[in-house]
């Protein structure tokens, strides 16, 4: 008996000490226990029901049954779940104990949601001597739900949302339409990953809300997500979900977490563009590009065929037979030898023009040896023509690719070594060519005047400067993509990369 009231005491002193709402109530339904908080929560003083059954009065206009009477009398799970109609479960921290979140509209002005867990007291036999109810006011999270719930619904946008534990709080109208999903058979399940997949896995919103590393992240969408610059904790993807619709859907998304007052993650909402259109015409403007570079390196190869077995020959013969003609006569007075020697020594340059222009229109050696051979030629031919110093570095292990990829590669590279030429003033340039486990990286700067960079690579196409829109479209050919770094008098690097 005394280890029972000093037990009594003890929660006494817990319960007032505690900020959270608390009251305790024995065998016999009388309130025990009545602290600070739950006094400040349901303004009832504690003189006024210590030692009452009226601890229904805080909640209810008329009397009922609390949670804790139920817990103190055993009341089955059946009997619980009638007073709260699918508002409650088994705690599954404690165990006889039960937790629930309602709306109590006779609490304060407007009424008030509350979550909350009635636990048995037992005695040192096991048997239930009391309860003990505690009780958090969720009135402002009730609040900013309902106003993401009509955001959420209201938006054009497919979009759902779960919580903590992964279950479906929102199912707006746009995923419906998109998913063919009915809200009622996704809302409170962790089946949001039907529409989607073949079998169960996390879809973003559920590894963010599990807190994943991008490297995680990384591994399910593999190369095709990045963290949101728009959002602090969030990712993008697009993805291809061939379970979607009859031929399946292109789908950008982005999963954005769900933060409480405190920071803490309660849930993820996610927002998902059917994107299907786009990547069509995408690919229809892939497949036409490829066939207007293959067309154009095709006109190239017959041009540089015909300059080289037609225009360098006649030239080359005309050039022979000139020198043929000076050796042979005699007696031309001084200035007219020199006129014909000035005259040879202009064919031979031309017939030199004609070479390298054939090497530009379709390099031999790109045909016969591949790409660095080619490359190497290339970067000689800008030392000797335009004295820029340019050095070529290969790092890993070089690696042959197809000779469509090839001839891209070296046409970016070409263009690039053009624009050095033509507009940086440089004095030095380098060309490094980095073979890494899956990708090429293909690195070309210079020390030139630079220019003063605003924006990605669209906007300098945009502001005229066309030499990047075929390395651009290039890139893209090949999956890859294009970044630049520039700065007024220190020159310009150019970033490609390719994967394998």
């Amino acid at each position: 008996m005394a280890q029972s009231l000093l037990s009594l005491e003890m929660l006494a002193k817990i319960a007032d000490g505690s900020p959270i709402p608390v009251f305790a109530i024995n065998k016999q339904h009388k309130v025990t226990h009545w602290n600070i908080a739950i006094e400040a929560l349901s303004v009832i003083k504690r003189e006024e029901i210590i030692g009452t059954d009226e601890q229904w009065r805080a909640f209810y206009i008329e009397k009922r049954p609390a949670m804790a009477d139920l817990i103190v009398d055993g009341a089955p799970a059946n009997e619980i779940e009638a007073y709260y109609r699918g508002k409650c479960k088994k705690s599954p921290l404690i165990d006889g104990a039960y937790e629930a979140e309602d709306f109590f509209p006779e609490l304060g002005r407007n009424g008030k949601w509350l979550h909350f867990t009635a636990s048995p007291i037992r005695d040192n036999n096991g048997e239930i001597i009391g309860a003990i109810e505690t009780l958090e006011d969720t009135t402002e999270r009730k609040s900013a739900e309902e106003m993401l719930a009509k955001i959420i619904d209201g938006a054009s946008i497919a979009s759902f949302v779960i919580n903590r534990q992964h279950k479906v709080t929102h199912w707006n109208a746009a995923i419906e339409a998109l998913t063919g999903i009915k809200r009622g058979k996704v809302i409170g399940t962790d089946e949001q990953w039907r529409p989607f997949y073949t079998e169960k896995r996390p879809g973003m919103a559920d590894l963010i809300v599990d807190g994943a590393s991008a490297n995680k992240i990384e591994a399910y969408y593999r190369d095709k997500c990045k963290s949101s610059r728009l959002i602090d904790g969030a990712y993008e993807a697009e993805d291809f979900f061939p379970a979607l619709g009859r031929n399946g859907k292109w789908l950008h998304f982005t999963a954005s977490p769900i933060r409480d007052d405190n920071g803490e993650m309660i849930g993820a909402v996610e927002t998902l563009e059917d994107t299907t259109e786009r990547k069509s015409a995408e690919e229809n403007l892939r497949y036409y590009l490829q066939e207007i570079t293959r067309a154009q390196e095709e006109e190239r190869k017959r041009i540089a065929r015909e300059l080289h077995d037609d225009t360098a020959q006649v030239l080359g013969s005309l050039s022979r037979q000139l020198d043929n003609f000076i050796r042979k006569k005699h007696g031309f007075a001084p200035s007219e030898v020199l006129f014909l020697k000035d005259l040879q020594a202009q064919l031979n340059r031309g017939v030199q023009g004609v070479h390298r222009f054939v090497q530009t229109l379709r390099p031999s050696l790109l045909d016969d040896l591949g790409l660095i051979p080619a490359l190497r030629s290339l970067v000689k031919g800008l030392q000797e023509s335009d004295g820029i110093g340019t050095d070529l570095k290969v790092l890993g292990g070089e690696k042959r690719f197809s000779s469509e990829v090839e001839l891209l590669l070296f046409r970016i590279i070409q263009e690039a070594l053009n624009n050095i030429r033509r507009h940086a003033q440089a004095s030095e340039a380098q060309v490094v060519v980095e073979f890494a486990e899956d990708r090429i990286k293909v690195t070309i700067s210079d020390n030139g005047r630079g220019f003063e960079l605003s924006g990605r690579v669209d906007d300098l196409l945009r502001s005229g400067k066309l030499g990047l829109a075929g390395m651009q479209e290039r890139a893209r050919l090949l999956g890859g993509t294009i970044e630049v770094q520039s700065t007024p008098g220190k020159g310009t690097t150019l970033i490609v990369e390719v994967p394998y």
